[in-house]
């Protein structure tokens, strides 16, 4: 009998990150390919999608070569990705200008004229999230009231994994724990909330229906094929939101089990059989990959991110050298140099 794996693609901030697995959860092959982020202004954060689209093909063809099987032995592709970004595409599931990801709070006016029409408390207890620039809800307004070519010919507005799973298969959808990242999503009812979408002026026809993240979105088509060495015909399986899938990886599955998460981000979550509203509107919730259960958070928007920026800003000139590979040991290495509490340096991230 011929071994089938499953191919995973994790759409990160910085990268997509491929991992060949068995069916027993063994670790066949991996690599990382890196994408760059563009800053236009202060808080204009986006980057392109077919940038994310040539590491998933690129990593796949690699990943198939390394590990010496035949296409024919992937049972499945499925994804992780980055959440609250809006990702317009046309009908061919091309992008139609480049992705507004998570970072982006370029609406942060509009999202206060938002919040004085419905209140911050009536939209917490509708979405289980406060109401924000960062999701997607304010970033697609942004298009279409800045940019209406764009916007007339976007036919719907994804994810990042969305995007990947449209280019590979011609199907548009999402799934549970990426809408709840949006600010439409009525997370009680599991559906995307008509008074929300009526406050923010937002084209209905293009958000995408939602799946499990179990779904079977469809297969992989001869043209997606041929740029990512899979067999026409594979199945693409939905997958999830980062931060869901984090929870899943971490073995938080049954009620209460709790796990912290370091990345570009971080937070500190649990599962849960329905969402946690907090007085103060402190934590926010999202929709387990399993869509029956929930996972309220706690987070800090900049982790791994911050790392990032002290790389960029101190170590200018060992970037340019071929040690730049080993750039994260170097800079572990100053830290632990530094004297017990770093000479009384404070760094606040945010």
């Amino acid at each position: 009998m011929v071994q089938k794996f499953i191919l995973a693609h994790d759409l990160g901030t910085s990268g997509n990150k491929s991992t060949l697995i068995s069916p027993d959860g063994e670790i066949i092959a991996h690599t990382t390919y890196q994408y760059s982020t563009i800053f236009l202004k202060q808080h204009w954060v986006e980057q392109n999608p077919n940038d994310w689209w040539d590491a998933v093909a690129n990593a796949s063809k690699q990943l198939i070569s390394e590990a010496k099987i035949d296409p024919k032995q992937i049972a499945c592709i499925t994804f992780s990705g980055q959440m609250m970004g809006a990702v317009p595409v046309n009908h061919k599931g091309e992008a139609v200008r480049n992705a507004i990801i998570w970072a982006d709070m370029r609406s942060a006016q509009k999202t206060e004229a938002i919040a004085e029409k419905i209140g911050m408390k009536e939209h917490y207890e509708i979405t289980g999230n406060r109401l924000s620039p960062s999701y997607s809800a304010a970033k697609i307004n942004w298009i279409q009231e800045n940019e209406p070519a764009v916007h007339k010919e976007t036919f719907k507005y994804l994810q990042a994994k969305d995007y990947i799973i449209a280019k590979l298969t011609g199907k548009f959808a999402t799934d549970y724990s990426d809408a709840s990242g949006t600010n439409l999503l009525n997370i009680k009812k599991k559906e995307w909330s008509e008074e929300l979408i009526k406050l923010w002026q937002i084209d209905d026809e293009k958000l995408p229906e939602i799946l499990p993240s179990t779904a079977v979105v469809g297969e992989v088509h001869s043209k997606a094929a041929e740029e990512t060495g899979l067999m026409p015909g594979t199945p693409v399986v939905m997958g999830g939101a980062d931060g869901c899938c984090a929870a899943l990886g971490a073995g938080a599955i049954d009620e209460g089990d709790i796990f912290n998460y370091i990345g570009s981000s971080s937070w500190i979550s649990f599962s849960s059989s329905r969402p946690v509203f907090d007085q103060e509107m402190r934590t926010f919730n999202f929709i387990h990959l399993d869509e029956n259960k929930y996972i309220p958070i706690g987070t800090m928007q900049a982790a791994g991110t911050s790392f990032q920026w002290l790389r960029d800003i101190l170590f200018q000139d060992v970037l340019k050298t071929d040690a730049a590979k080993h750039i994260y040991e170097m800079m572990n290495e100053e830290a632990e140099s530094s004297p017990i509490g770093s000479n009384q340096l404070i760094f606040l991230p945010y």
